[in-house]
């Protein structure tokens, strides 16, 4: 179920950059649970990502027919299908670097060279936004926001949003051997694994692609409970993140380029007027001889209105401290 409310150049930009900035990379990986080289390519993307974080981005998308069943969990979806058709994929595994055209082994030392040489770019557009999500509705309403900051090589760009589900449990042949850091047990931990479109497959049309220009979009999305028939995969709320990116042309021809990506802010958003939490905490020196941890504690603030005070305990083996932090987080927004 999805809608979608268009608005180009009424707004002031609250959420993306004016200010020209490097391209970021996207790497749509084409796998399957029952292909052994397939953790291979994901752990050389893994480290690219990890040295280019909130740079570099991953999806794994599944395909039945592609080695890739539906025992559970089942981690296709038709969708998946149509990009694996859009890229021309005949085996697997294969990257798509930005959608410049062909697809290449994720793990082929050429792989990292074209990512690195993409983020030496400098984009023509910004991308940034947030997802705003009612876990007693499952709505989640999608903000996009697209800047210009130079003319686009097309008078026509496309803007696409992905919905991508981490930590799923499941079978993944090669993956002891090749990826031993993502297995629990006998499990392999499935990463960023692709689950929807919140877009049409091409993309929805942005008309307005010259320096200055200025989109926002919206959507609303309503998030199922689960993806895939039969053995499907229950979608939980605490794991799903959002990407925007847009490209050049449409999906379906050969070369779509990825202008830039980013990731969505997601906030678990309710009725109350203030609904603060708890977000990533980092406790860092865990094992050493000092007496003296340092703690990084990022606070959400998934509210409409601004956040001015917060009180707070830390318990340390039974031993319990308040703390008292004034400041401002604004609406829908996040502090560490």
């Amino acid at each position: 179920i999805l809608a979608c409310l268009f608005n180009a150049n009424a707004q002031e930009p609250k959420y993306v950059s004016t200010e020209p900035q490097p391209r970021n990379v996207l790497i749509e990986e084409m796998t399957g649970r029952e292909c052994g080289y397939c953790p291979q390519g994901q752990k050389a993307v893994n480290q690219m990502m990890a040295a280019n974080p909130g740079r570099v981005f991953s999806v794994n998308i599944h395909r039945l027919g592609f080695m890739s069943s539906t025992t559970k969990p089942n981690l296709n979806t038709e969708i998946g299908g149509d990009l694996f058709n859009t890229f021309g994929v005949s085996g697997i595994p294969a990257a798509a670097i930005n959608r410049s055209g062909s697809t290449i082994h994720p793990a082929d030392p050429q792989a990292a060279m074209m990512v690195n040489a993409m983020l030496q770019e400098e984009a023509e557009v910004n991308v940034a936004g947030n997802v705003l999500i009612n876990p007693e509705t499952r709505t989640a309403t999608v903000n996009v926001e697209i800047y210009y900051t130079a003319d686009s090589k097309a008078t026509t760009n496309y803007l696409n949003v992905m919905m991508l589900q981490d930590s799923i449990l499941g079978g993944q042949n090669g993956g002891d051997y090749f990826n031993p850091e993502q297995m629990i047990g006998k499990d392999y931990v499935h990463m960023h694994t692709f689950r929807d479109l919140i877009t049409s497959l091409s993309g929805d049309e942005i008309t307005t692609t010259t320096a200055g220009s200025f989109v926002k979009k919206t959507y609303e999305y309503q998030i199922p409970e689960v993806i895939g028939d039969p053995n499907g995969v229950a979608v939980d709320l605490n794991n799903i993140h959002f990407l925007a990116f847009v490209t050049q042309s449409p999906a379906g021809k050969k070369s779509a380029p990825i202008l830039n990506v980013a990731g969505l802010q997601t906030f678990m958003v309710s009725d109350e007027e203030i609904n603060a939490y708890f977000g990533d905490i980092e406790v860092k020196n865990t094992v050493s001889c000092s007496e003296t941890k340092t703690a990084k504690i990022e606070v959400v603030n998934a509210s409409a209105n601004d956040v001015t005070m917060l009180r707070y305990e830390i318990e340390v083996w039974g031993e319990t401290t308040k703390y008292l932090w004034e400041g401002n987080i604004p609406a829908y927004s996040s502090i560490t």
